[in-house]
């Protein structure tokens, strides 16, 4: 079953054990080379001039995304995405279980293969839709098409005189969108902006209530986490503590706050969770109106 959820057949099948049995050797192996593969992706897509590319991802900001993309937390992620996490019983050490894979694809094949390594990180979405910057158009138009269509949109990637060059299209939309780049992933980024500047010109990018409709009460906290999620709106900050108490009933208080916007609210009540609702209702209707 291994085999299948990782698209490799081992030419040595007791390393699979080694995989199961959390193998030092294979977890320290598969860490070294996931460090070199990540920098080595992000060096090779990123880093050199072109199109002003220093003030789009700076050499600090590729550093703090590199230990993201390193980072127990996302390969974790990875193993359950890849449902992993139907075969391996240690669930505290899901990461060590990812590395221990690549470790042991590296002393398997003769071959290290990129292709096998971006399967086991779905690596153009693991990159292109966690980088947080404004000018991440590719994300931008990811969302578009997502949230219309149910789908991502769809591109291709071909090499002419050295450069990439990437076309975009859109559902319902004819035309398609084609822009060059030394780098795949600057050629999705600048296809993109051209899909972007289209849907912009026709006014046809989505708006918050597209997104989520309109406030709703009861679901107020989870709009405006989706509202984040889809880039409108930075982290809504929540912070609670208990006021006092009333004839000996504690009065809890919750504060919302987002960055980008001047206004913050505050909710009393008994409840916890009744006092974060009725904050991030008022922080809700206060941005679907400043939009």
């Amino acid at each position: 079953m291994l085999e299948e959820l990782i698209k490799y057949e081992f030419n040595n099948k007791r390393i699979i054990d080694e995989i199961k049995n959390l193998d030092d050797r294979l977890i320290n192996l598969g860490d070294i080379y996931i460090n070199y593969y990540v920098s080595m992706k992000l060096n090779k897509e990123f880093l050199y001039e072109e199109d002003g590319i220093k003030s789009l991802f700076d050499l600090d900001y590729l550093n703090n995304f590199k230990i993201r993309l390193v980072s127990n937390d996302f390969l974790s992620e990875r193993i359950v995405k890849l449902h992993l996490d139907e075969i391996f019983d240690n669930n505290t050490r899901y990461y060590d279980y990812f590395k221990a894979i690549i470790g042991a694809y590296i002393l398997d094949t003769l071959e290290i293969k990129d292709s096998f390594i971006d399967y086991l990180y779905n690596t153009d979405d693991s990159i292109l839709l966690n980088i947080e910057n404004d000018k991440n158009y590719y994300k931008h138009i990811y969302s578009w098409n997502k949230n219309k269509f149910k789908e991502a949109p769809k591109f291709t990637i071909n090499i002419d005189n050295d450069k990439y060059v990437c076309n975009i299209s859109l559902n319902d939309i004819n035309d398609t969108f084609k822009a060059s780049a030394n780098t795949k992933y600057l050629a999705m980024i600048n296809a993109s902006q051209l899909a972007y500047k289209y849907l912009e010109d026709n006014n046809m990018l989505l708006k918050m209530e597209d997104i989520v409709g309109y406030p709703d009460i009861d679901k107020c906290v989870n709009q405006l986490q989706e509202l984040f999620v889809k880039g409108f709106i930075n982290e809504p900050q929540y912070k609670i503590a208990m006021k006092g108490s009333n004839n000996g009933i504690d009065i809890w208080k919750c504060r919302i706050l987002i960055d980008g916007y001047k206004e913050s609210f505050s909710s009393e009540d008994t409840s916890k969770k009744t006092a974060k609702r009725n904050a991030a209702f008022q922080m809700l209707k206060y941005i679907m109106e400043e939009k």
